[in-house]
């Protein structure tokens, strides 16, 4: 494997263990072990770890050593609200372009959710998470706008799948919303489609109480948080 593909290999790696909180927020990096766990040399982790510093998801702290970013709640809220505002454009954009296949490809999505959320398995529900928002930008024909949030919103993903390592945090409520939007998109509801959007990115609000709760020591810029309404 050429140098280039084991930088891209442990950029990859290290960005998702940040983003699911393998790698936890302030936790001081030792990069010996990273040699070890990803079977890759120091080099590509040295750089790889310098883009992760330019995201934001590595900071250096002098004469002592390289830790992950703690969750910045002030760049959490401001990656939700420009979500929000693009993703009920997307959303109610595809109301017109959606196909009977993607129609189906959404209640695929929804299913496989349900069976994740029965048997607690996180990871792979956060997964279809993703590709159930992502699919919207497909359809609207909007992928370049998804790449380009995907690095605007880092701090959002992590706080989205810290959440849903929470018992007290409804994941059926997720699923509800998921299917609402669905359901709005598939019957040519607009305005359903974007009031649905917007409740659900703004459920970060009340969760945030409770994830800050739990994870105190994750988060920085907690002057930030929101009550709710």
């Amino acid at each position: 494997m050429s140098l280039t593909n084991q930088q891209d290999e442990a950029y990859a790696a290290l960005k998702e263990m940040v983003l699911t909180s393998r790698l936890v927020p302030g936790q001081k990096i030792d990069k010996n072990t990273l040699e070890t766990v990803l079977r890759i040399g120091t080099t590509p982790i040295r750089e790889a770890i310098i883009r992760l510093r330019r995201e934001g998801l590595f900071k250096v702290v002098p004469q002592s050593g390289t830790y992950v970013a703690k969750i910045n709640l002030d760049e959490l809220y401001q990656g939700r609200f420009v979500r929000m505002n693009i993703e009920k454009l997307v959303i109610t954009d595809s109301v017109d372009k959606i196909t009977p296949g993607q129609v189906a490809d959404l209640e695929r999505i929804l299913q496989l959710q349900r069976i994740y959320l029965e048997s607690n398995d996180y990871d792979r529900f956060f997964q279809l998470d993703e590709k159930f928002h992502h699919l919207f930008y497909q359809i609207s024909h909007k992928e370049f706008v998804w790449q380009w949030l995907q690095l605007l919103n880092l701090q959002f993903n992590r706080f989205r799948y810290l959440r849903l390592e929470l018992k007290d945090l409804q994941w059926d409520q997720i699923i509800a919303q998921h299917q609402a939007i669905a359901d709005a998109v598939k019957g040519h509801d607009k305005a359903a489609a974007e009031e649905w959007t917007v409740k659900h990115l703004h459920m970060v609000d009340h969760d945030v109480q409770v994830v800050l709760a739990a994870y105190p020591q994750y988060f920085t810029d907690t002057a930030a948080v929101k009550e709710d309404d």
